[in-house]
């Protein structure tokens, strides 16, 4: 009787397993590709996002084509415009968090929400590039101005300074305790992924809290900041 028991479930954990690597099988492997700015990209960039006065040339930065891991457990595909000095460690980071499977509500270029931060925020938009200026610091360019600055769900982790935070919608989230799907978390995989490549972390400012966030100004260090 035993023996047939462990039969059994010997026989149950087998079908799991292979009814597992079956699922995992059937999901498309991770896609990426890396070139310059396209043409008809390039028209609308200069009309919403970038403009002769920008901290970056056109020449500089990189339209990425990525594989992401949507809310609905599907894989879907992503855009990203960035400095070309970081295109390859982006891709090699959100190939990491489309395997372990860290969803991402959308990630369109800014060029669809004609360069309104806000917007984009409103609806959970992974962004990058868009050439303008710091939160609360007019006539000071934001790193995302040269490309080194990710937004990552910033519905889900929102800008917080004081009473402040953007997207008003994101009030909710501002509780971190409460950690959901896409939160990015101190020592998470997102953090960890970031951090070890470098970059800095919008969530561990003082004197505001940018959770969305991720930067590496080195890049514009050693660029020199020009164009």
């Amino acid at each position: 009787m035993l023996k047939r028991i462990l039969s059994t479930s010997s026989m149950i954990l087998s079908n799991l397993f292979a009814s597992n690597n079956l699922e995992a099988s059937l999901i498309p492997s991770y896609n990426a590709t890396k070139s310059a700015i396209p043409i008809s990209i390039a028209k609308q960039m200069r009309q919403y996002t970038w403009r002769p006065d920008c901290p970056v040339a056109l020449k500089d930065l990189s339209y990425l084509r990525m594989s992401i891991w949507g809310f609905d457990h599907a894989p879907h595909e992503g855009e990203l415009i960035v400095h070309k000095n970081v295109a390859d460690e982006v891709i090699a980071i959100f190939k990491q968090l489309y395997e372990q499977r860290f969803p991402i509500e959308r990630m369109q270029l800014m060029e669809v929400f004609q360069g309104d931060d806000e917007a984009a925020m409103s609806v959970n938009n992974t962004s990058a590039f868009n050439c303008r200026m710091i939160t609360n610091k007019p006539g000071q360019f934001s790193l995302h101005s040269y490309g080194v600055a990710i937004d990552i769900n910033p519905l889900l982790n929102p800008y917080v300074k004081g009473a402040q935070v953007l997207p008003q919608a994101g009030q909710v989230y501002t509780d971190r305790s409460k950690v959901v799907p896409g939160m990015i978390v101190r020592h998470g995989l997102v953090y960890n992924l970031f951090v070890a490549q470098g970059w800095q972390w919008g969530g561990d400012w003082q004197t505001r809290q940018d959770y969305q966030h991720f930067e590496k100004p080195a890049v514009v260090h050693q660029a020199g900041g020009a164009r």
